[in-house]
């Protein structure tokens, strides 16, 4: 069982598998045009695994993401949103390679703005792209591991599935939702020896908390009901998030993941405000939760996350 006192566990146990030389492995990764699927995108190249990295716009991105690992990573155009996108490329790729290993579904992006302001269009985009996306995925190369005979899904979630703040709650859903499906596809393909774990990072540095953040269209247009209060919270999380480390930590895990050998488990908190604030959350009342959050700045409070969880943004 995963100990949340001891967050190195697993990687550790997957240091310990490598002195026994993983073979190599056919893996596909979601969103690798930056942030923590650039990293391990790389990093799995580094390690000698041979990468599929898809990103919506490869004639950008790809050549830099590639970089020094030409003959072991590919970068391929794959829009999530699109079924037959989704499975033009898992068959290419066991087209191409007899097989596909593991997948990290990691493509997504940050919806801002609160509940009511939401258009229903900005609303199904984020449920389309963050979870429908990683759901595409799944149903695509889960035939295709069981045919082989096992595989690894790495399905990446958020601590927003069970820190769930003010103006952040769409985002959240989907990754609920994301935790749900991924829960139980775990139970339902595990007799076909594919094994599936998600992933929960906390705050990282990276453009999510910029250029990647859709601030819905209220907010934008300067009318929302919450616009004081939305515009504060907006600025001191993107203060905060200039604090964070960067996203290495993540994507070290995600390769970890990929070539670990027992099975994993269901869920990983990665980073400190992810142990912290999920150990803080499973404690606490909902009444003293609820207290906490509003010392965030949506309610003009001071901003002080060393002393509770109430910031809007994760």
């Amino acid at each position: 069982m995963f100990n949340l006192a001891s967050p190195s566990a697993v990687v550790l146990a997957t240091r310990t598998n490598r002195e026994n030389e993983v073979d190599q492995r056919v893996v596909l990764i979601t969103g690798a045009s930056r942030g923590f699927g650039e990293v391990a995108a790389r990093e799995l190249a580094r390690r000698g695994h041979r990468v599929i990295a898809s990103m919506r716009k490869p004639e950008v991105d790809g050549e830099k993401v590639r970089a020094g690992y030409e003959d072991l990573m590919t970068t391929v155009s794959l829009d999530v949103t699109d079924p037959a996108a989704v499975n033009a490329v898992v068959s290419s790729i066991v087209a191409e390679h007899g097989r596909i290993d593991a997948v990290v579904n990691n493509a997504g992006y940050g919806l801002y703005g609160a509940v009511e302001d939401l258009s229903e269009e900005e609303l199904f985009q984020q449920f389309n792209t963050n979870f429908m996306g990683e759901w595409r995925v799944c149903k695509a190369v889960v035939p295709h591991m069981r045919a082989a005979g096992g595989g690894t899904i790495v399905n990446v979630s958020s601590l927003g599935a069970r820190f769930v703040a003010p103006l952040t709650g769409m985002y959240s859903a989907t990754k609920a939702a994301i935790e749900a499906m991924s829960e139980a596809l775990r139970y339902e393909v595990d007799r076909f020896n594919i094994k599936v774990t998600m992933l929960e990072p906390g705050m990282y540095k990276s453009d999510w908390a910029t250029t990647s953040l859709a601030v819905c269209d209220a907010l934008s247009a300067g009318t929302s009901p919450y616009q004081e209060s939305a515009e504060k919270a907006l600025d001191a999380f993107r203060v905060m998030a200039e604090t964070r480390p960067g996203p290495e930590a993540v994507g070290m895990v995600m390769a970890d993941m990929v070539e670990l050998q027992q099975n994993p488990p269901v869920r990983i908190p990665i980073g400190e405000d992810a142990f912290r604030l999920t150990m803080a959350r499973t404690f606490a009342s909902d009444d003293a939760w609820e207290k906490s959050m509003k010392t965030g700045p949506f309610f003009d409070g001071v901003v002080a996350p060393e002393a509770g969880p109430g910031f809007a943004g994760y």
